[in-house]
């Protein structure tokens, strides 16, 4: 994961006016400055900042009033869905205390999960890659959270050193985000040279992938979290009889 991603102009703005919103600038229920004047004041076009707008928007910021404009609403409380426990340790374990941090970066999104995130195909995410081992009596994971670049700034989640903290844990500190449910997602398929070298399974053996999409209460993505381990020789019924 060697590129650095570039936030678009639309993200830079985004982070600017999210920023204003949690320190008071902008309080909840006063009315966003109009598009004419953001246009103005980052010197960029309409549909730039009608992105952003539509960003924060999304993610529950922001409120459209017709015919006035938009409304703030500032920060949504705090949701924390109820997970079992191989979901939760995924979303909020520690990374300095649960496993090894393999690498992090930004790249452009492949179509699978730009998919995944609702953003456009190529466009830049952060991603963060770690190796969760067992307990003993269960088997390694390999554990990949995607990230849109624009939700990254400012968080350090490219940075190469663990997390003191879970990806999701993290994100809603950094970001003041809160998550309200999670779908997940399971397949299984042969293991890749890498799958295969970082969980020290043969070649093409059999693993089971998760792929958790972190909604908010808006029921938008937030970030992906792209899980594959070993199928247990017993089925996945080994990995569900665990709550």
């Amino acid at each position: 994961m060697p590129i650095e991603p570039v936030p678009a102009k639309y993200a830079n703005i985004a982070d600017a006016v999210q920023q204003r919103i949690e320190r008071g600038t902008y309080p909840p229920g006063s009315m966003l400055p109009s598009e004419s004047q953001l246009v103005r004041e980052f010197d960029a076009s309409r549909s730039t900042v009608v992105r952003a707008l539509e960003y924060l928007r999304q993610l529950g910021y922001l409120e459209g009033v017709q015919g006035k404009g938009r409304l703030v609403l500032g920060t949504r409380p705090r949701r924390r869905p109820s997970l079992p426990r191989r979901l939760f340790d995924a979303l909020h374990a520690a990374e300095l205390t649960h496993g090894t941090v393999i690498g992090a970066g930004g790249a452009p999104a492949s179509s699978r999960i730009a998919t995944m995130l609702a953003i456009p195909v190529g466009e830049s995410v952060v991603a963060r890659q770690r190796v969760m081992q067992g307990d003993g009596t269960d088997c390694s994971t390999l554990s990949t959270v995607y990230l849109p670049a624009v939700a990254a700034i400012g968080t350090g989640f490219a940075d190469a050193g663990p997390l003191r903290e879970g990806a999701l844990d993290h994100l809603e500190r950094c970001r003041r985000l809160a998550a309200a449910d999670v779908i997940e997602r399971l397949s299984a398929r042969p293991a890749t040279a890498r799958e295969s070298t970082l969980l020290t399974v043969d070649p093409g053996a059999v693993v089971l992938t998760n792929l958790l999409v972190v909604r908010s209460a808006e029921a938008n993505p937030l970030l992906i979290v792209d899980l594959a381990r070993p199928l247990p020789s017993q089925g996945i019924e080994e990995i569900f009889s665990f709550h």
